[in-house]
């Protein structure tokens, strides 16, 4: 396999379309065509659905997606050592737990370290997912948050893709409303009043279904029948706004969804444990870059319960 294969292939999955990405490269179609059916002979996987209306990523597709941009971005400021030291870009790649404050916790990173410049790379993913990155080289920092019914099976996945979890705390659920839901005045919540309202949540991995097995003062979470699945903040912070929809959250999270007039509500009698903590690779050695995105996370993370 060459880096130039995977630079076809990105492009292509940028574009949509082998036609507009052969001009983007200045190739025939034809050439293009076949560097690709060689990179997929080579890793014996088809990499795109072909259609009239352009290209389609397969599932195997979406994963060297994933893996190539990563290897490409990393090319890119190998290429860039010759320069000036004081040139090259500091490099901070994160996944993160999807998690409203990470991307407020980015943005002051950034506003103290634009000088020498810095690349933020930050990746929402579900658990699985942001332990495969880590695992992968994808990510050289994970943020994880896991609720006590999830622990042993997490403990064990990270034991076994010899990663290691820095707890930082304990955190709890909440129940985040916006200003159009009737209950956004009150000062606790019973669960039982909530089984009425939609049920807002990201979807589902491996992880998150055993938390159907958690309950919240005697309801379990799969009594909830009105549920909307939304992978998007921004998407989750107007619904919140401007429906009767609510979610569970974190009190980690509580000041900056109440930039957005959404309250985080404590709930009567909830034992949810949640562990909140960062991960990497066993034995690495951070950047300077890095490291200070790790003091960052655990500054912000400082106020939590801890034992």
């Amino acid at each position: 396999m060459q880096l130039q294969q995977l630079e076809y292939f990105v492009m292509i999955a940028d574009t949509g379309s082998l036609n507009r990405a052969a001009e983007k490269l200045f190739l025939t179609q034809p050439s293009l065509s076949k560097a690709i059916a060689n990179l997929e002979e080579e890793l014996n996987v088809q990499v795109f659905v072909r259609s009239k209306t352009g290209v389609e990523l397969t599932e195997e597709g979406r994963k060297l997606y994933h893996y190539a941009k990563a290897i490409l971005e990393r090319t890119e400021l190998i290429y860039r050592i010759g320069q000036n030291e004081s040139e090259m870009p500091g490099l901070v790649t994160v996944s993160s737990y999807p998690i409203i404050s990470m991307g407020n916790w980015a943005a002051e990173y950034y506003n103290t370290h634009s000088d020498p410049y810095v690349l933020i790379n930050l990746r929402e993913c579900r658990t699985m997912q942001l332990m495969e990155n880590i695992e992968n080289g994808i990510s050289e920092i994970g943020f994880m948050m896991f609720n006590h019914a999830q622990h042993k099976e997490v403990t064990y996945t990270l034991r076994t893709k010899k990663l290691e979890f820095h707890e930082l705390g304990f955190d709890t659920w909440y129940v985040n409303l916006g200003p159009a839901h009737p209950l956004y005045n009150r000062k606790e919540i019973e669960i039982r009043e909530m089984l009425d309202y939609p049920f807002i949540r990201f979807q589902d991995d491996y992880f998150s279904n055993l938390t159907f097995f958690l309950d919240i003062d005697g309801i379990k979470l799969n009594s909830f029948k009105r549920v909307l699945h939304v992978n998007d903040t921004a998407a989750i912070i107007s619904i919140l706004r401007n429906t009767d929809a609510f979610r569970f959250g974190v009190g980690l999270s509580s000041e900056d969804f109440e930039a957005y007039g959404i309250r985080t509500i404590p709930i009567r009698n909830c034992q949810v444990r949640i562990h909140v903590g960062w991960v990497e690779q066993k034995k690495i050695v951070h950047t300077p870059c890095a490291q200070d995105f790790i003091n960052l996370i655990e500054e912000k993370c400082s106020n939590l319960m801890k034992e």
